[in-house]
């Protein structure tokens, strides 16, 4: 009975001592399993508060990227200035159509220059020729009638010596044709280089008639006023009007040909620019694609991270309450366990004959029913720390899947910084080829200014020298217009008193030999 009550005692301490390593096992570990839960609730917390804050700085990168893209197309829309570039266009144009207009009216006026200085080369032939014939008075009376007027010469000639200025006024409104002091100056100088000529071949009377037969065909050939509108002018002076003619429409190629090559550059620059805008554009657009990809992944991992802290949540109320369950059931087997042993201390105390029988056989039945209770309660024990051990397994698998989906998610995140940051990198560097761009172009715009402002100065310069060189032609022309018609009426006087005198020496000579 003492080995019985040793045994059952021994059994009753080692169940008690089993129980309450089990319980402090279990309480051992469901407090280091809400340790875990809370450290990475907190750990969660603050992953999500990162995220978000992460979140709120992309959208700020966003309304930058945004603010920039705008500015870019503000610059842009300001980046081309043509309507300046237009405007000095037409007046380069406008420049050069008048210059045109100059010039035309210049070579035609060569054109009509040139055919009357051929006509007065061929009258200027004509009257070198004429003088090398035995002069008479019957050759000089068949001479004058060679002019244009097919009256009898004496009587015109004598109305002339009359009144010379009125007759070279007539004569000049009588002149189809006009033509140039040149011409003048030319059959003039003919005409006093021919007659010095004849002179030395010929008579002192040979050389009077010569001399009125030159001058009597000189005076309706080889003298020409201009009409109304027209001006005469020197050969030196229409030499220098030609030159100026061919050095101005020298300049106007030469400005028609550095405004084609400021066009065909512009034209450059211009396409230049648009595709370099284009590259940027495409770049941009790539970068803005990235940055929604980017918005999108994070979203979702946010997305994922609150599913996985509500289903976290989920499992720490399951365990919550599985360890509540586990609490209530071991107070349960405390509460049953300590009645059972209540009686069995009584019944020990009553004394040993009333709680054993006194048969050897009941005793032998009280054994093994204590012992099947004992295997029974320890294979219930067994069950409970097998249930128990099952449970801390699940928990632990749980954790290490909770910790594994963590370090993906630090993967996912690390993965996305990466992204952002070279995201952010680009980005940069689009700025400054942005701005690079911005500054090649803004320096090529102010290149082409300075070239253009440059080239206005001197065609500036170069109309500033033509009219001041055009102005002094002038001034010289009316000087020369001022003294020509004095010498013309002066020459044309003298030549009617040399005729005059000479007819009236002839006709007395005539008379002369008539008597005779």
């Amino acid at each position: 009975m003492e080995t019985m009550k040793a045994v059952a005692e021994v059994s009753e301490s080692t169940k008690a001592e089993a129980v309450a390593a089990v319980q402090r096992q279990c309480q051992e570990e469901v407090a280091s399993l809400q340790a875990i839960l809370k450290d990475s609730i907190s750990s969660y917390e603050a992953q999500i508060t990162s995220l978000k804050q992460e979140r709120q700085q992309q959208q700020q990168d966003c309304e930058e990227k945004e603010r920039e893209l705008g500015r870019l197309k503000q610059l842009l829309s300001r980046a081309h200035p043509l309507d300046s570039l237009e405007k000095q266009m037409e007046k380069a144009h406008e420049d050069s159509e008048k210059l045109r207009e100059i010039v035309l009216p210049m070579e035609q006026e060569i054109e009509e220059l040139k055919a009357k200085l051929l006509r007065a080369e061929e009258l200027i032939q004509e009257i070198q020729r004429r003088p090398r014939h035995p002069p008479s008075l019957h050759g000089s009376t068949e001479l004058l009638p060679r002019s244009r007027d097919p009256s009898p010469p004496l009587e015109p000639l004598e109305d002339l010596s009359a009144d010379g200025g009125a007759a070279a006024e007539a004569f000049a409104h009588n002149c189809d044709d006009s033509a140039s002091i040149s011409s003048f100056s030319l059959g003039g100088g003919a005409g006093s280089t021919s007659l010095p000529r004849s002179r030395q071949a010929l008579s002192p009377e040979q050389e009077e008639t010569a001399s009125l037969v030159s001058t009597g065909t000189l005076v309706p050939e080889g003298i020409y006023l201009p009409p109304p509108g027209y001006q005469l002018v020197p050969d030196t002076q229409w030499e220098q009007l030609q030159t100026e003619g061919r050095q101005l429409q020298k300049d106007l190629e030469r400005v028609s040909q550095e405004r084609d090559e400021l066009q065909e550059g512009l034209r450059r620059s211009n396409e230049d620019c648009a595709k370099q805008m284009q590259v940027l554009l495409a770049q941009v657009q790539n970068s803005e694609q990235l940055l929604r990809t980017l918005q999108g992944t994070v979203s979702q991992a946010q997305e994922r991270v609150q599913l996985q802290m509500a289903e976290l949540a989920t499992s720490h109320k399951c365990l919550r309450h599985e360890v509540k369950r586990l609490t209530e059931e071991n107070q349960g087997l405390r509460a049953e366990q300590l009645p059972s042993s209540a009686p069995r201390g009584l019944e020990q105390e009553e004394g040993p004959e009333e709680s054993l029988p006194s048969l050897v056989p009941e005793l032998q039945q009280l054994v093994r029913h204590t012992r099947q209770e004992a295997r029974a309660q320890q294979q219930a024990r067994e069950h409970e720390a097998e249930r128990l051990r099952i449970e801390i397994v699940t928990l632990r698998e749980a954790l290490e899947e909770e910790t594994a989906a963590r370090a993906s998610l630090e993967g996912q995140l690390r993965v996305q910084r990466e992204e952002t940051e070279v995201l952010e990198a680009s980005l940069c560097s689009l700025r400054t080829e942005m701005e690079r761009v911005q500054q090649e172009q803004s320096k090529a715009q102010l290149t082409d200014l300075l070239s253009e402002q440059r080239a206005k100065v001197l065609r500036l310069q170069a109309e500033l020298e033509t009219s001041e060189q055009v102005q002094r032609d002038f001034v010289r022309l009316s000087q020369a217009l001022q003294v020509a018609p004095v010498r013309l009426l002066f020459v044309v006087s003298h030549a009617f008193s040399l005729i005059k005198t000479h007819l009236g020496n002839e006709i007395a000579m005539q008379k002369e030999f008539q008597i005779f």
